[in-house]
């Protein structure tokens, strides 16, 4: 994973959308799309992504597993 998050004044890791396979194929990241089910009937998602608005994100934290990395879009 590349640090491009540090240099966008952010210290969480920034992934670029080439190494996006690489980090989605261990089992130890999970994708998190925030994004309203508009735009993601829209523009569409990953295969596997857990879909949670980001509006609804607090009240559905049970959702999401454990012990994993989180990645969102």
């Amino acid at each position: 994973m590349t640090l491009l998050g540090r240099a966008l004044g952010t210290s969480a890791p920034f992934v670029a959308a080439d190494e996006l396979d690489d980090v989605l194929a261990g089992s130890e990241v999970v994708l998190l799309d925030v994004r309203t089910a508009r735009e993601v009937v829209e523009s569409g998602t990953i295969p596997g992504a857990v879909h949670i608005h980001l509006g609804e994100l607090a009240e559905r934290l049970e959702e999401l597993p454990r012990g994993r990395k989180i990645l969102t879009t």
